[in-house]
């Protein structure tokens, strides 16, 4: 079980966040999403260690994490995407996802991801050559290789047309172990429905509020 509890932060003496609490049991399936400016990009920075939060704790399978850097995170079991797809510029694409699977357990699970992701022709080509549906689906490869117990996305339609939204929402859904739980931020309901069971809605002052949708099955 991973958890937040209680958290806040500000900048400059605004307020950010306040008392945001989040419990994501195994397998949980939740989307957040909310107006531009609202923290989320702040929240999923605290919830992976980019960022430490100013009040509150974090925690995962009992092991606390509040005040421990983004390595720890991962190590916990914590892994994420990026609004921008982060690749370097100077590696190219094999290269790069090897980085990520260290472990031989890891390797395996990355060749197998690679093939049934359709990326095995890209591998040779530097990220500038890839198209952009492609690098999205290599950044969720990339955070799945190492098995992890949470995988957040944050913003992953972001410039995918409707099609290449399906193709990467059914990739997606297929490739997620069972017991692994996923936190989606994103504006689009639409692929909310597509990949989550529940939405919250990040609202000013009142946190995290329910939101219902129609959900695909």
């Amino acid at each position: 079980m991973y958890s937040l509890q209680n958290i806040g932060k500000s900048f400059g003496g605004v307020d950010v966040l306040t008392d945001i609490s989040l419990t994501l049991k195994s397998g949980q399936r939740l989307g957040i999403t909310g107006a531009n400016g609202v923290g989320k990009s702040t929240l999923i920075n605290i919830a992976t260690g980019f960022l430490t939060p100013d009040s509150g704790h974090i925690q995962i399978n009992q092991q606390i994490l509040t005040d421990r850097p983004a390595w720890a995170f991962a190590l916990a079991g914590i892994q994420r995407t990026f609004q921008s797809t982060r690749f370097l510029k100077t590696a190219n694409l094999e290269e790069q996802l090897l980085l990520a699977a260290r472990m031989p357990e890891s390797k395996i699970r990355l060749t197998k991801l690679i093939k049934l992701g359709g990326l095995e022709a890209s591998l040779h080509l530097f990220p500038d050559e890839i198209p952009l549906p492609l690098l999205r689906k290599a950044e969720v490869i990339r955070a799945l290789a190492v098995n992890p117990d949470v995988l957040f996305l944050d913003e992953p339609s972001a410039g995918l047309t409707i099609e290449e939204l399906d193709q990467f929402s059914m990739f997606l859904k297929q490739q997620l172990g069972q017991k692994m739980a996923l936190v989606v931020v994103e504006h689009r309901l639409d692929f909310m429905a597509m990949v989550t069971d529940s939405v919250f809605e990040m609202q000013p002052n009142r946190g995290l509020v329910k939101r219902e949708i129609d959900v695909k099955t």
